[in-house]
């Protein structure tokens, strides 16, 4: 008996943005990615669902081969975000599904090439991480969550992030560590190389397709059960992810203005949802949506800011004073005035 599936061909135009029916073997699953005969043309697509009913009237066409099947999960993913921001579904598809070259001659590695030298891990952890991991292991033990990790710099973030993948690690799951620049990938993906080896991967838009290629593959099959990337890597093809890590959550870079637009935070916390993982999203000075709706996860006390009253320095006081983050919301109480200076430099 005849099998059919839905399966959304990879075209950019919108007038075709709909699933088509076409005739699958048995061992065909959701996530598939397939070549196709689509018009005059052969195309590839993904399968969406599986033993849908063949419309009446129609003839369905075989699928040709299956060229590598994704996690279901990232289906699932692709087709949220093309209903979420408005774009179509095999846009949205084309994100976990990039065109692979067939290789020629041997595999890159890119992770080995890209990294910079490791500091040496810490001797112990301060009961702050600890307490953190304490609770981000409980979520990784039950069916997941989202955290906001705040903390000053310097404050242990990048080892929280690093104990969170080895516990994903030893369950038998993958991590996701996502930076906002592909410009710091190589000095975060150094400290997880020295403490997961081999087992690291990088994708970012920077790889030639060769590189990315062989990535994917490295992911895909198990072989490299951590990744590190920027906002594209949030797609990367894991099995099974535990956790997912962003990293200066606070970035805007994490947005992608072209079409599929998407925002990689929101995007990192429904694969979350979708996978049982736990979400970290960590910073510095966390954006506001995120210090409202997750739960907070703090690494030490605030950085204290160097701020003076303006009322003061106009009476002759000019010594500055010292106050604490919180401290400007005193202050806005008490209908003062408060001048905030900060040492901070952004760089790109």
């Amino acid at each position: 008996m005849s099998r059919y599936a839905s399966v959304y061909p990879l075209v950019t135009a919108r007038a075709v943005a709909r699933a088509f029916t076409y005739e699958v073997p048995d061992e065909a699953v959701k996530g598939a990615v397939v070549e196709v005969k689509f018009g005059n043309a052969r195309r590839r697509g993904v399968v969406t669902a599986l033993d849908v009913s063949l419309p009446e009237g129609v003839e369905a066409s075989p699928i040709e081969r299956v060229a590598e099947t994704l996690p279901a999960a990232l289906v699932d993913l692709a087709l949220w975000l093309a209903d979420y921001y408005g774009s179509t579904p095999a846009r949205a598809l084309s994100l976990v599904a990039p065109y692979n070259a067939k290789r020629r001659g041997e595999r890159s590695n890119a992770s080995a090439t890209s990294a910079l030298a490791a500091e040496s891990p810490p001797a112990h952890l301060s009961d702050t991480q600890e307490r953190a991991l304490d609770r981000i292991f409980s979520l990784l033990d039950g069916e997941g969550g989202k955290v906001l990790l705040y903390g000053a710099t310097g404050s242990g973030k990048t080892e929280v992030y690093i104990r969170a993948c080895e516990a994903a690690l030893a369950q038998g799951r993958g991590a996701i560590v996502l930076v906002p620049e592909i410009a710091l990938t190589p000095q975060t993906l150094g400290r997880f190389r020295a403490r997961f080896g081999e087992r690291v991967a990088v994708l970012h838009s920077a790889l030639t397709e060769a590189e990315r290629r062989d990535e994917r593959g490295r992911i895909a099959s198990g072989e490299a059960r951590v990744v590190v990337g920027a906002r594209s890597a949030v797609f990367a093809p894991v099995p099974a992810l535990g956790v997912i890590c962003v990293d200066e959550e606070h970035d805007p870079s994490y947005k992608q203005e072209s079409d599929p637009r998407y925002d990689a935070r929101s995007v990192a916390a429904k694969r979350a949802s979708l996978e049982g993982a736990v979400a970290i999203f960590g910073s510095a000075t966390p954006r506001p949506e995120s210090w409202q709706a997750l739960e907070r996860l703090e690494l030490g006390g605030p950085p204290e800011l160097e701020g003076g009253l303006v009322g003061e320095r106009a009476q002759g006081h000019g010594a500055a004073r010292s106050y604490s983050v919180g401290a400007p919301c005193a202050w806005a109480h008490r209908n003062d005035s408060l001048e905030v200076f900060s040492s901070r430099r952004r760089t790109r």
